[in-house]
Parts: C-alpha cells; sequence; structure tokens
C-alpha cells in the first residue's frame, strides 16, 4: 500500500491535453469525420448562399384574343420577373392555370375611348400639344388567378394592380382612368408543400439506398475475404451482383411504398389517379434505382474500407440533394449552375415523379425523364466495368 501511495501521480492536465491531441489527429485521420466536420457545413453555407441569386420570373398567360400593344402591355414586357406567355393556345392556358404552371392568364380588350380633361372638367387646350383634345384608349384587364398556386398568383396580381395604378396616375386621375382591372379565381388542385418535397425525399432515399447499401456491402464482402469463397463455389460472377441488384431492389420498392403511403394518408400528398399513380410511382423507383446502383458500385470500387465509402458517397449524393430541386426550386440557383442541376438523374427522377403524381400523366408521358435515367445508368456501368474490383 505504500508503494502505491508513494507513486507520483501525473499532471492531469498533460493527460488532458495528451488525450485531446490524439483525439484531435484521430479525427483528421478519418475521412468520414473530415467530410462530416468540414466539408459538409462547407456545402450547406454554399447552397443556401447560392440560393436566391437566380433571377425567379413569373409566367404569365396572355390570352388569344388579347390585344398585345398599349401602355399596360409594354410596361409588362419591360418587367424582368415577369415573362409573357403568348404562344398557348386557349385550352392550354386552361389546363396550366388549373394545374398552377402558369399562376396567372390575363386578357387585354379595349374598353371605349377617352379625351383627357383638366380639373375644371374642360377638354384641355394646350399649344404644345400638337394635337390636343386626342382620344385615349382605354382598357379592361381580366385576370385569371390560379386556386392551385395561390402564392405566386398573388405576387403577379400585386404586380398588375401595381402597374395599372402607375398607368392611371400619370393619366389626369381626376378625369381619366385608362386602365380597368377586374380579377377572377380559377379553381384547381391544390399544390400543397408535401406534394414539392415528397417526390425529392423519395428520390435522395433510393439514391441513399443504392449509394451505401451496395457499396458498404461489396467493401465489407472484399475485406472479410466472403467474396474469395463465394467464388470458390461454381457459380458465374455476375449472379452475386445480379442478386445484390435484386435484393436492393426489393428494398427499394418496399421504401418507396412506405414514403408514398405515409405522405398520401398522414400529410395529404396528391396522387392524382389513386392505384394507378402508385404502381406509376414504383416502376419509376426501380427505374431510379437501376441507375443509383450503378454509382453505388463505383464507390464501392474506389473506397478500400467502410470509412472511406462515407466520403465518396456523399460526394456524390450531396450535389444531387442540394442541386436537383429536391427542396429549392431551380431557377432560384445562379443561372450558371441551372444547367448543371437540370442534367442531373436525381432531377430527372424528381420531375417524372412529380408529373406522375400531381398532373396525373402515365409511365409513357414521362419517357423523356426515363430515358435520361437509363442514359446516366448505361455510362455509370461502362464505369463500373472498367472499375470494379473483386477482391
Amino acid at each position: 500500500m505504500e508503494i502505491i501511495k508513494n507513486v507520483k501521480q501525473p499532471n492531469q492536465i498533460k493527460v488532458a491535453l495528451a488525450l485531446a491531441k490524439a483525439s484531435f489527429l484521430s479525427t483528421l485521420r478519418n475521412p468520414t469525420s473530415l467530410f462530416f466536420s468540414f466539408f459538409f457545413p462547407f456545402i450547406f453555407i454554399s447552397v443556401f448562399g447560392l440560393l436566391g441569386q437566380g433571377k425567379q420570373t413569373f409566367d404569365i398567360g396572355v390570352r388569344e384574343a388579347s390585344l398585345q400593344k398599349g401602355p399596360f402591355y409594354e410596361a409588362l414586357q419591360n418587367i424582368e420577373v415577369v415573362k409573357l406567355v403568348t404562344n398557348l393556345s386557349n385550352d392550354n392556358l386552361d389546363e396550366k392555370l388549373k394545374k398552377g404552371e402558369i399562376p396567372v392568364v390575363i386578357t387585354i380588350s379595349e374598353n371605349g375611348t377617352a379625351v383627357p380633361k383638366n380639373i375644371t372638367g374642360e377638354p384641355t387646350d394646350n399649344s404644345k400639344d400638337p394635337a390636343p383634345n386626342r382620344q385615349l384608349s382605354k382598357q379592361s384587364i381580366l385576370i385569371e388567378k390560379s386556386a392551385a398556386a395561390p402564392e405566386e398568383a398573388q405576387t403577379v396580381s400585386s404586380i398588375l394592380t401595381s402597374i395599372a395604378q402607375s398607368i392611371n396616375s400619370q393619366s389626369t386621375p381626376e378625369s381619366l382612368k385608362l386602365i380597368d382591372l377586374n380579377e377572377t379565381t380559377v379553381e384547381g388542385r391544390k399544390f400543397t408543400r408535401i406534394d414539392f418535397i415528397l417526390p425529392g425525399q423519395l428520390s435522395f432515399a433510393l439514391l441513399s439506398n443504392a449509394m451505401f447499401g451496395i457499396a458498404i456491402t461489396f467493401v465489407t464482402m472484399r475485406k472479410q475475404l466472403i467474396i474469395k469463397r463465394i467464388f470458390a463455389a461454381p457459380i458465374n460472377r455476375s449472379v452475386l451482383i445480379i442478386g445484390e441488384a435484386l435484393s436492393k431492389s426489393l428494398i427499394a420498392i418496399l421504401q418507396s411504398l412506405l414514403i408514398i403511403s405515409v405522405g398520401h394518408f398522414v400529410f395529404n400528398f396528391t396522387l392524382i389517379n389513386g392505384v394507378t399513380t402508385l404502381f406509376n410511382m414504383l416502376g419509376l423507383s426501380l427505374v431510379g434505382i437501376f441507375t443509383f446502383l450503378g454509382f453505388g458500385l463505383v464507390v464501392s470500387s474506389l473506397g478500400k474500407d467502410e470509412q472511406t465509402v462515407a466520403p465518396l458517397a456523399n460526394l456524390i449524393m450531396m450535389p444531387q440533394l442540394f442541386l436537383s430541386g429536391a427542396f429549392f426550386p431551380i431557377e432560384a440557383f445562379p443561372e450558371f449552375l441551372q444547367p448543371v442541376a437540370r442534367i442531373l438523374p436525381m432531377t430527372f427522377l424528381n420531375d417524372a415523379f412529380r408529373k406522375v403524381a400531381f398532373e396525373g400523366l402515365t409511365i409513357t408521358s414521362v419517357l423523356p425523364q426515363i430515358a435520361s435515367l437509363i442514359v446516366w445508368g448505361l455510362l455509370i456501368y461502362l464505369l463500373v466495368v472498367k472499375l470494379f474490383k473483386w477482391e
């Protein structure tokens, strides 16, 4: 006991500092820790910093019979945040208005003429005016607002009202009102927040399943020599990949079914054609998992162990999560980023999900998105052939 008592106790401050140093060096040597400690926050800051730098525009449909002249129309053409849609038929405008794809449709028509008067009520007699007592065309503007996009419709309506008030205020308001506004609301399917968010969540869940599921599986099997033992049996190598792909595809179907069911029954996610829409979305999930599994196989080929798989997987996943329109409209990003965002595989899957779920389109109507996903898949699998390692 005396020997123990006489042992010199270490300096506790030095011990704490030594442990801190060891932990710090361990973190720096761990790729996963480095990613989530430094690179991941940098991505978040960058994405939210870039949000809003894109020029958001509002589409305004113009009816076929509308006058495309006069101070009101000219003022609209000069507003940067407004894009006039003049090349659609009335039927197409009605369809897009009900779906909320175009928040407002306007009809501009003549509403008689007016003679400017002075404050005494007499016609103006200005010697500097080469055409005194001239008649001015009055216009009536009918604003049709979409109930399916209420926030955008209200914003556009405010812009139109502001333009009309500005024109009227410059036209001797005591005696003349050149622009007369009327509003009406067109009922349509309500586009809720969950209708926008859920397709992105579903796409990201499929991507995560494919990336981490198959990548970690193959890295672990190589590390523990399981693949080498399997090859001792009389089976073809491709059978191993096919088996894993079938397993992940089954998980993807169950995953999609759970997410869609909870979204629909708990949060009122729109399935416009009910069970038919559900099966269409499950079919799209299979196409998505086919493409995303290729990315997982690439990561499993590049990663040496479980610690290096996570950073590599996140390098592929995070740009798609933020730039694919899963949570933020692509139009909110700077223009130089938007072309990149529009060709990401997750963007194509998001678009297909939304068109099928909310607009009620069939699988055949989203063939361009499906074809783009398949092209991505073929390109990735060509890379897998070059990179994949069995041992």
